[in-house]
C-alpha cells in the first residue's frame, strides 16, 4: 500500500527533478528566476511540521488523524497541476509559480500524514522495509513516467505534462480511501505536546544539523544533472526521460540495499555507505562530458539516490515518538527540506559563476563532513536504534 501511494510522489518528482528546468529554460526563464521558484516550491515542506501538529491533534470528519488529510492533499494537488496546464510560463510566470506553490502545499500535507501513518502502524522491525517500499514506489514513478514524459514533451510540448500529472494523482485515491484507522487511539499514540520538548535535546539538534547538511550536498548534485544535460550537452527531452528511467531503476536497487544493510548490519552502516555513494556520484558527474556517459552513469547514480532517500529516513523513523508521530517526523523532514531548498538554490545560482563540473566536485567532497556527524549521532542514539535493529535482525532470521 505504501509503495502504491508513494508512486504519485515519483510522478511529481519525474517532472520536478528531470523536466522543470529544461521546461522553463525552453520558455526563456533565466536561472536566477528558476532558482527562486525551485526554492520557494519547497517552502510548504519546510513548514510541514505545522501540518503534523494539526494531524496529531485533530481527527477530521470522524475518519481519523491521517487518511482524511491524505485525501484532501491528493485531490487539491491534482487540481493545481490541472490549472497549471492553462498558464503560459513566458507570459505569466508569477501565476505558474503560484500554482506550483499551491501544488506543493497540498502535496506536503499528503506527504506529512502518509509518513505519520507509517510511523503509527509499522513496527520498528519493519522500518527499513517500509521505507524501501516507499522509495521503490517513488522510483517506480520515475521509471515509468520519466520516459513517457520525455516522449510527451517531444510530441506535444512540456505543458501537457501538467495534465498527465493531474490524472495520475487520482490513481492512489482508491488505496487511501480503503484505509480504516482505529476508532480510538492508544495512550502511546495520543497527542501530548510535552513530548515536543525532546526535540530540544542536544542529540536531536545534532541530528537536525546532519539532515540539513546531508540534503544540501545531495541536492547540489542531483538538482543540476538534467539542467547540465539540457544547457551544456543539448540533450533532448526524450534523452532526459531516458536518464530519469535509468536513474529510477537504480533507485529501486538502492532502496532494497538499505533494507538489507539495516537487517544485516545497522542503520549507521547504511548511512556511511550512502555518504560514499553520493560522493562517488558527484565526482563521477564532475568528469562526464557526453550524453552517452551520463546515461551510462544514470543507474549507478540512481543507486546512490535510493540509498539517500531511504537510509536517512529509516534513521528518522527509529527516533520518532508515536505520541507526536506526524509532528516530530515532519520536523525532522523539514530539516532535510531546508537543506534541499538551500542546495537547490545555491547550486542553480552558481552555475553561471563556477560551472557545472566544479560544482559537482565541490558538493561531492562536502559529503565528507557527514562522516563524523554520523558517528557522533550513533553514539547518542545507539541504545534506541539497537533495540529496533535487534528486532529486525531477529525477525529476518
Amino acid at each position: 500500500m505504501f509503495g502504491a501511494i508513494y508512486f504519485v510522489q515519483g510522478v511529481i518528482q519525474a517532472y520536478q527533478l528531470n523536466f522543470f528546468k529544461p521546461h522553463m529554460a525552453a520558455e526563456g526563464i533565466d536561472p536566477d528566476r528558476m532558482a527562486v521558484v525551485t526554492s520557494l516550491a519547497l517552502l510548504p515542506f519546510v513548514i510541514k511540521w505545522l501540518y503534523g501538529i494539526v494531524s496529531d491533534r485533530w481527527s477530521l470528519f470522524g475518519r481519523g488523524h491521517r487518511t482524511p488529510y491524505m485525501l484532501i492533499g491528493l485531490v487539491a494537488t491534482a487540481v493545481a497541476f490541472a490549472l497549471a496546464y492553462f498558464i503560459d510560463p513566458a507570459a505569466s510566470f508569477g501565476m505558474l509559480a503560484a500554482m506550483v506553490l499551491a501544488a506543493t502545499f497540498f502535496m506536503a500535507l499528503f506527504d506529512t500524514t502518509a509518513d505519520a501513518l507509517a510511523v503509527d502502524v509499522v513496527r520498528p522491525a519493519d522500518h527499513g522495509r517500509v521505507q524501501a517500499s516507499m522509495t521503490g514506489g517513488r522510483a517506480a514513478g520515475l521509471v515509468v513516467v520519466s520516459l513517457a514524459f520525455g516522449l510527451i514533451a517531444d510530441a506535444a510540448g512540456y505543458q501537457v505534462i501538467f495534465l498527465v500529472i493531474a490524472g495520475l494523482l487520482l490513481v492512489p485515491l482508491w488505496f487511501v480511501s480503503r484505509v480504516r484507522e482505529p476508532a480510538e487511539r492508544t495512550p502511546a499514540h495520543t497527542f501530548d505536546r510535552r513530548a515536543l520538548r525532546v526535540m530540544l535535546q542536544p542529540r536531536y539538534l545534532l541530528f537536525a544539523l546532519f539532515l540539513v547538511l546531508a540534503w544540501f550536498f545531495f541536492q547540489g548534485i542531483d538538482g543540476l544533472v538534467t539542467y547540465y544535460m539540457s544547457e551544456v550537452l543539448g540533450s533532448s527531452s526524450r534523452t532526459i526521460g531516458i536518464y530519469g528511467t535509468l536513474k529510477g531503476a537504480g533507485m529501486v536497487v538502492g532502496a532494497l540495499g538499505v533494507a538489507g544493510l539495516v537487517a544485516r548490519f545497522s542503520r549507521t552502516t547504511a548511512a556511511l555507505v550512502t555518504v560514499g555513494a553520493v560522493m562517488a556520484g558527484g565526482l563521477m558527474f564532475g568528469s562526464i562530458e557526453s550524453e552517452r556517459a551520463i546515461l551510462a552513469a544514470a543507474p549507478f547514480w540512481g543507486i546512490a539516490v535510493g540509498l539517500q532517500w531511504t537510509s536517512y529516513v529509516t534513521m528518522e523513523m527509529g527516533i520518532t515518538d508515536t505520541r507526536i508521530a506526524a509532528s516530530m517526523f515532519a520536523i525532522l523532514q523539514t530539516m532535510g527540506n531546508i537543506g534541499i531548498g538551500a542546495g537547490e538554490g545555491v547550486a542553480t545560482a552558481l552555475t553561471d559563476n563556477l560551472g557545472f563540473s566544479a560544482e559537482f566536485r565541490l558538493f561531492a567532497v562536502g559529503n565528507l563532513l557527514l562522516v563524523p556527524l554520523i558517528l557522533l549521532i550513533t553514539r547518542r542514539f545507539r541504545a534506541m536504534w539497537q533495540r529496533a535493529d535487534s528486532a529486525l535482525v531477529a525477525d529476518a532470521g
